[in-house]
């Protein structure tokens, strides 16, 4: 009998193990260079001594793409994910140079043989050399701070033209500011292009880490989120905003969700200002605000790229301090199956208005 015992204890072991052994997973790591050029937007009449301004600089990336097939059974698609070091140096000095490291999210849009044509998705931080300052640079209404937050959207084609090397074309939508929690602070945006080339490092197999994709085809999220901010009136005051959301999203595919919210917050940099001038003064406006919004979402695993569209229904606030309608870009991290934590940015008046950190609680259906 403890024979036998011994026998289906090592059949289990065994078991056990060759289940671990298959729990990997195939990366090719690649590396990819390419000069870029970019064209500075201007999108605030504060900007206009800005116009005409180029950038030129240069991108490295290290690619990680996924090539086993339980990838590609969970995401339907091949995709590469990695990270990325951008500089660009600005024509006008006032604007200086700005370095971009960023975290990117890649699927194949379309894969033909080996052509291929990719959107990419990318968040980091920035380091901008030559911020605002009221002395030595009070032209430089862009931004404020050395570091700020860096996002970045795109498209490329890649033609693989051999078993290590790789050709491809990028064009990329890149934007950094500090999310108006240092100000002045509208932000630059500068679409650039660039081509380069891809060189395969290495093919290296791993283990499988926590798998967090879920099978349900809706995603309920409960959440709050709290930001610290300035002012252009007053640049040296610090604001809190803070609210709560709630939001459904409906998958629809491996890794595209769509998004219905709402959310309300209440800023107390409105109520500084509604209490500071007469012309809001008397009127004991509300400070606070309620918004719907709808979007979508990227959902690679354990991390999140999301984008919406909002409009307050609820809003006291003067339309020339928030404007009714409004944008949010996103990204979370999923620490487990229910919970995550991010940062979310609020784009209100072609600018950032409120930069917040969220905790967040899923629950599936």
């Amino acid at each position: 009998m403890n024979q036998l015992r011994g026998v289906l204890l090592l059949l289990c072991l065994s078991n056990a193990f060759y289940g671990i052994s298959q729990a990997t997973k195939t990366v090719d790591y690649t590396l990819g260079v390419q000069p870029l050029h970019a064209w500075l937007m201007i999108h605030s009449p504060k900007l206009d001594t800005f116009s005409g301004t180029t950038g030129t600089g240069f991108q490295v990336e290290l690619n990680r793409y996924r090539k086993d097939d339980l990838a590609y059974s969970y995401a339907h698609r091949n995709y590469n994910s990695g990270f990325a070091l951008q500089y660009m140096h600005f024509s006008n000095a006032a604007l200086g140079n700005a370095l971009n490291l960023s975290y990117f999210i890649e699927p194949f849009l379309i894969e033909r043989g080996k052509f291929s044509i990719r959107m990419r998705a990318a968040g980091g931080i920035n380091f901008a050399s030559n911020p605002y300052d009221k002395q030595a640079n009070p032209l430089n209404d862009g931004y404020s701070s050395h570091v700020n937050g860096y996002l970045g959207f795109g498209f490329s084609s890649n033609y693989r033209f051999s078993k290590n090397m790789a050709a491809f074309a990028q064009a990329t939508f890149s934007h950094f500011s500090n999310g108006n929690t240092k100000n002045p602070n509208l932000g630059l945006n500068f679409p650039n292009i660039g081509a380069g080339v891809e060189y395969k490092l290495a093919t290296k197999t791993k283990p499988l880490g926590t798998l967090l994709f879920y099978k349900e085809r809706w995603r309920f999220d409960l959440g709050s989120f709290v930001c610290n901010k300035s002012l252009p009136f007053y640049p040296k005051e610090r604001y809190w905003a803070y609210g709560i959301f709630g939001q459904a999203g409906y998958r629809s595919g491996a890794i595209n969700a769509w998004t219905f919210a709402t959310e309300a917050y209440a800023d107390n940099s409105m109520r500084a200002i509604l209490d500071s001038n007469l012309a809001y003064k008397d009127k004991q406006l509300d400070h606070r605000v309620i918004g719907l919004m709808a979007g979508h979402e990227f959902v690679f695993n354990r991390c999140i790229f999301s984008q919406q569209l909002g409009v307050y229904i609820y809003k006291e606030v003067p339309q020339e301090l928030i404007n009714k309608v409004y944008h949010r870009w996103g990204f979370n991290y999923k620490l487990n199956r229910n919970f995550m934590m991010g940062i979310n940015l609020n784009a209100n008046l072609q600018k950032a208005f409120i930069l917040d950190a969220r905790l967040v609680y899923s629950f599936y259906r």
